[in-house]
């Protein structure tokens, strides 16, 4: 009888798993599985997603680079940014899916000086005018908003805009008074009358020369630290 305890005992302790245990660790380890691929996916998207958002952002500044190519009456003609600018789609768009973009003109400071200009160029190639921005080329300062749009890899459309100034003139200093005078030197002060009205007897102070360094015209010199420079 002893005996026949001693084996029961022994076999007890060496039983193994029960059906109930083993569907319970599977349960777990195929949750755990999951929830690593799910985190794996979710990583791809955020990477999918930034490298559409980059270049997204490099789009623009084509855009912008290939709008500082033009001169002032052809970046104010509707017909010239849809035929030119529009033409193609820009080469960093490639990432993108479904683009389109918008170019909208404004005149600046004042935007009700001229019409607005509004040109599209669509997902599928069209390229459209909206708003033809008459009286734009008799202004001196616009500002252009760059806009792009397209599908995100989850399926939401996805925009993008940039906005910069263009003179007509260019970036110079007849246009821009805040750069200072164009000349390189301060307009002298003339010397104050005196009080009778008669001739001064203090002789006025020779003119100043101005040095070769002065030049700012692009003559190939500059100065640094008090020295002339090397052409």
């Amino acid at each position: 009888m002893h005996a026949l305890l001693l084996r029961r005992r022994c076999r007890s302790t060496q039983a193994g798993f029960t059906l109930v245990e083993t569907i319970v660790a599977t349960a777990v380890s195929l949750l755990g599985l999951t929830a690593a691929m799910l985190l794996n996916t979710a990583h791809l998207r955020m990477v999918k997603s930034a490298r559409q958002s980059n270049a997204a952002t490099l789009c623009l500044q084509e855009r912008v680079e290939q709008m500082r190519l033009g001169d002032w009456r052809k970046i104010t003609d509707a017909t010239y940014l849809c035929d030119t600018l529009l033409a193609n789609s820009a080469l960093s768009a490639a990432p993108l899916d479904r683009t389109s973009e918008h170019i909208t003109i404004s005149a600046y400071p004042d935007p009700d000086a001229a019409q607005k200009l509004l040109v599209e160029r669509r997902a599928s190639g069209e390229r459209v005018v909206l708003i033809s921005g008459h009286g734009l080329t008799s202004q001196r300062l616009a500002q252009v908003e760059f806009k792009i749009t397209w599908t995100g890899g989850d399926g939401r459309r996805r925009q993008r805009a940039t906005t910069t100034m263009l003179s007509n003139g260019g970036i110079s200093r007849l246009n821009l008074p805040s750069f200072g005078t164009t000349g390189g030197d301060a307009p002298a002060t003339p010397a104050p009358a005196p009080p009778d009205g008669g001739a001064s007897s203090t002789p006025a102070p020779a003119p100043t020369p101005v040095a070769a360094t002065n030049n700012r015209n692009g003559g190939g010199r500059g100065t640094i630290a008090g020295k002339s420079g090397k052409k």
